[in-house]
């Protein structure tokens, strides 16, 4: 890929993905072909934030996990979460920003 596709692609998720996961992300792009620029251009990426104020307010019914893919995860939350008498989705919240970030990771470097 050529050296101003990557910065520019760098510079799109670079706060879409964990800080100790960079150099990772830029090495990947940089050594990408070019085909794959549109492939990554147009990768499905969650807003860690929008998941982590859905967390904060909906997570008691799962709907966090169901926006980042993790559909099994958000009905077991949904059914099962009370039984934990809340602790599953206050824990979840300290979780779900990472885990976003760590997904959006995931889907771009899948992408190339």
């Amino acid at each position: 890929m050529e050296t101003n596709q990557a910065n520019a692609l760098f510079m799109q998720y670079k706060e879409l993905v964990p800080q100790d996961k960079i150099a990772i992300l830029k090495n990947a792009l940089n050594n990408a072909n070019d085909s794959s620029y549109d492939n990554v251009s147009m990768a499905k990426t969650y807003n860690p934030t929008t998941v982590l104020l859905c967390s904060i307010f909906l997570g008691g019914i799962g709907v966090d996990r169901f926006i980042i893919g993790d559909v099994g995860l958000g009905i077991a939350k949904l059914l099962f979460g009370w039984i934990t008498l809340g602790i599953w989705p206050l824990i979840d919240i300290f979780f779900s920003y990472k885990k976003a970030k760590e997904k959006n990771l995931q889907t771009i470097l899948s992408s190339l």
